[in-house]
């Protein structure tokens, strides 16, 4: 399983780009802080680049300004390649595909979150708001009919 969390603060506004495809591209940095200490003892932060897409992407526009406060959910990706002097480059990213907004109401303005905590989970070009209603809207749902009644030729 490849799952990320983490709650943290935003370096600066989301950049987002709309794609030749007409999907749209959102990023971002989060400082996250660990237990771990430095040597002088401060609390280490980490920084983390958060790329999301489409629904997720528009939130982003919409709401993540630097310094606010999220809770994410992704994948971690890696990634490479090579520039034009061939240099090698290395990149990771966590692949958004949830946003929890944080922070205290009496701080924050009203367009500074969106109602519902809209965004809350995103998978497949879907994204939540609010409770679902049916547990078979949930991504990865498996209908009773879909599993076999004899398991013997499963693998392990």
């Amino acid at each position: 399983m490849n799952k990320w969390t983490g709650h943290g603060f935003t370096g600066k506004d989301s950049d987002v780009k709309t794609l030749e495809s007409g999907k749209k591209i959102a990023k971002f940095t989060l400082a996250t802080q660990s237990y771990r200490k430095d040597k002088d003892g401060n609390k280490i932060t980490e920084w983390h680049t958060i790329i999301a897409w489409e629904k997720l992407a528009e939130l982003c526009e919409k709401y993540v300004k630097k310094g606010t406060e999220l809770i994410v959910e992704g994948e971690i990706s890696y990634r490479d390649y090579t520039d034009k002097d061939g240099t090698k480059k290395y990149f990771t990213e966590i692949i958004c595909n949830g946003i929890e907004f944080c922070g205290k109401k009496d701080e924050a303005k009203k367009d500074d979150k969106p109602a519902n905590n809209e965004g809350q989970y995103q998978k497949a070009g879907k994204v939540t708001t609010g409770s679902l209603s049916d547990v078979s809207e949930l991504p990865g749902n498996v209908n009773q009919g879909d599993v076999p009644d004899d398991l013997s030729d499963l693998p392990f």
